[in-house]
This record gives structure tokens, sequence and C-alpha cells, in this order.
């Protein structure tokens, strides 16, 4: 399996993207070029976007994709879909504030991207959990709310977890944003990924992937 990772800026958020049998997987899309450059070699017009929750940054590039490969869908968890559409709910309106500590070029450079308040729409939902098959590989979506209410960590075979911002390399999970909860991080997410093989391979939210060990003392 080939993964091509594609990083949002300033926040490193990550898009990633799987090609098959002339099929494309696409897991919190962004918009870019060069990624429209690669399915565009590979002859890619069918395109199934899962996303890892709601928030702008792992869901700004679906509306661009969607005008761009017209035969793409889009499945998620039912409080992720929910959220999609209200701008409050997605961050997008917060997208400037939440940079307004930060380094003064990089606060120039988020506003000058104009982020307008922003929403789309799925195509397919699921509650709790989710198995099916993807060009022949099984993928296993489950709802892991903390992050926020939407949030679900995405499973290639046995081989890998995408995990969102449910674990981000190098930080805590955040759990502080609006839609967040720290009861439902503690008593439902955190069991579940303790009960993972701990050398499962994490391509997270933010940062390079690593294995499922290093995010947590067992």
């Amino acid at each position: 399996m080939d993964i091509k990772s594609y990083s949002f800026y300033p926040i490193d958020a990550r898009m990633y993207v799987i090609v098959e049998n002339g099929k494309a997987l696409i897991i919190d899309p962004s918009i870019s070029e060069d990624a429209k450059k690669y399915l565009k070699s590979e002859k890619i017009e069918d395109i199934l976007i899962l996303l890892t929750h709601e928030h702008y940054d792992h869901i700004s590039g679906v509306n661009w994709f969607k005008e761009e490969f017209t035969k793409t869908k889009l499945l998620c968890s039912e409080p992720c879909a929910k959220a999609l559409p209200k701008p409050y709910k997605n961050l997008s309106v917060y997208y400037e504030i939440l940079f307004s500590t930060k380094d003064p070029e990089i606060r120039e450079y988020v506003r000058n991207m104009d982020v307008q308040p922003y929403s789309c729409e799925a195509d397919e939902f699921f509650t709790g959990e989710k198995e099916f098959e993807w060009q022949g590989h099984k993928i296993y979506m489950k709802e892991t709310p903390g992050h926020s209410k939407g949030s679900c960590c995405i499973f290639w075979e046995n081989e890998c977890m995408f995990s969102g911002d449910t674990l981000v390399t190098g930080h805590d999970t955040i759990l502080r944003l609006p839609g967040g909860n720290r009861k439902d991080f503690a008593e439902k997410t955190l069991p579940f990924l303790h009960s993972l093989d701990r050398e499962l391979l994490v391509y997270p939210g933010h940062g390079e992937p690593q294995k499922l060990f290093h995010y947590f003392e067992f």
C-alpha cells in the first residue's frame, strides 16, 4: 500500500491519499494542487472521502475535490455529518481566532487565507462503527469521541490506523475546543485505544506517523 501524505499549512493537518485500481481513497481532504496533479496522472475519477472528524482543517478540501472530481462521495460518522454544514460546529468561523496568539507571520498568512464560514455535506454516515471493503481491502471506522463529537479512527486491514486528532504526534489530545469532551475521551475512547495492538502504525491528524506505543505509557 502506497500512502501519499499532504500537509495543510500552517498547522500540518494531514491529508492521506491511497490509489488502487484506478480509484482513490482520501482521508481528511485539503486543497492541494500536488494531490490533484497526482490523481490526474493516475487517471482517477472515482474518489471516496473518509473523514476522521468535522473540524475545518480536516474538511477544507471536500467541496474542492467534489468540483474537480465529479464521482466523489463522502463517508463519516453521524455526529460529524451533522456538524459539517454548520460553520460554528466545524469551527471554520473560529479559524483566524485560533491563530491570534501565534507567530506574526503565521497570523498574517492565516488572515490572507480569508477563510469564510464553510459548509459541506456527507453522502453517507454511520453510527458507532462501520466495516466495509474498498478495492478488496477491509476498512473499519470506529467512533472515538473526545477531541470532537464526530471523531473517529479509520483502520486499514490490521496494518494501520488513521487517527485524525484523536491522536497527534508530539502533543496530548486536545479536548478543550467546542464539541470536545474529556469524559467521553476518558470513558469511551481511551479504553478502546488501549485495547489495540501497541505496535499498530498510526497515521495522525498532525505530524509524522509512528507506532501506537509512542502515544501512551502502557
